[in-house]
């Protein structure tokens, strides 16, 4: 188990604070207003520690009737 951000997991965080600027209309980092980087940076960063601490709970979860 790895228990920092890895690189699949700013990947995937990647794809989504994307999805933002594809909803939004822009890819030029540049031209982004203040609420829009903030969005843009807050979405990154969320979402690369969801994906970390969703895959740190899944290595440490028990599957439901496995012994353990």
């Amino acid at each position: 188990m790895t228990p920092y951000l890895t690189r699949d997991d700013v990947i995937a965080a990647g794809d989504i604070a994307g999805a933002f600027l594809g909803q939004i209309g822009k890819t030029d980092l540049a031209t982004l207003t203040q609420d829009e980087w903030t969005t843009f940076c807050c979405t990154l960063v969320n979402e690369a520690n969801k994906a970390a601490g969703d895959r740190i709970v899944s290595a440490w979860t028990i599957p439901v009737g496995a012994e353990g």
